[in-house]
């Protein structure tokens, strides 16, 4: 039966990578470490996984192809939509089925989740073919461990992994946004701001990432006081 490693390109992902190596498994014959490539992660994300290949330390990252868009960024654009809290469309449409359209069933799918996080992990039961399991919880792995583990086979420890455009995002991370990346904070604010355009000709309300605009989020006023924004280049 074939084994994958759901690879979301985080902490718990690589740590769950490294320790089945330690288990004795060997990437790319004992399991498969599968990553979906939607084009919206952060890029330290892509820079960690562009090192770990060049390590040596195998992933298939595999395209997502939905309604003629490769990436969440640019299906909202179409669509003039945001990413939803409630409904969590993105996450199944561009990460969760393109893992299941490209399994191999009947198969086991493990799961980066760590000792902290047991309310997440589902009974493990078979769906459409594949069983999930949950190696870290099992060994007791807490996030602190996962980090000890990364640290112990003497490798940085990678960026939290997400979308830049995720409703989940706390404040610094906007922040963070803003300063690290301007030129992703600048599609960010377009889209939210495109979005709202529509729900005003519809006549409903404004809704935002956050409980506000994402210049006030930042509070834009007192960011351009220490630094100077380049021209927007988001092409919207």
């Amino acid at each position: 039966m074939k084994v994958y490693l759901s690879h979301g390109l985080g902490v718990n992902s690589w740590a769950l990578y490294l320790y089945l190596i330690e288990q004795g498994e060997i990437p790319g014959e004992d399991f498969e470490a599968v990553a979906v490539n939607h084009h919206t992660d952060w890029p330290e994300s892509y820079e960690y996984l562009e090192m770990m290949l060049a390590k040596g330390y195998p992933v298939t990252v595999i395209a997502v192809q939905f309604e003629g868009h490769k990436s969440i960024y640019e299906y909202c654009v179409d669509r003039r939509i945001l990413p939803s809290r409630q409904m969590r469309w993105c996450t199944y449409r561009f990460k969760v089925k393109p893992l299941i359209d490209y399994y191999e069933t009947p198969a086991v799918e493990l799961v980066g989740f760590d000792a902290g996080e047991m309310r997440r992990a589902r009974a493990m039961k078979e769906k459409d073919g594949v069983t999930q399991e949950y190696p870290l919880i099992e060994a007791g792995i807490d996030r602190v461990g996962c980090v000890e583990l990364i640290k112990r086979h003497g490798l940085p420890v990678p960026p939290k992994s997400g979308c830049w455009i995720c409703p989940f995002q706390r404040r610094i991370q906007w922040v963070h946004l803003r300063k690290q990346h301007p030129e992703l904070f600048c599609k960010a604010k377009k889209l939210e701001e495109r979005f709202n355009e529509r729900r005003v000709s519809q006549g409903k309300a404004k809704h935002y990432f956050m409980d506000k605009p994402l210049d006030a989020v930042v509070q834009e006023t007192q960011v351009r006081m220490w630094d100077d924004r380049p021209p927007c280049r988001c092409g919207l």
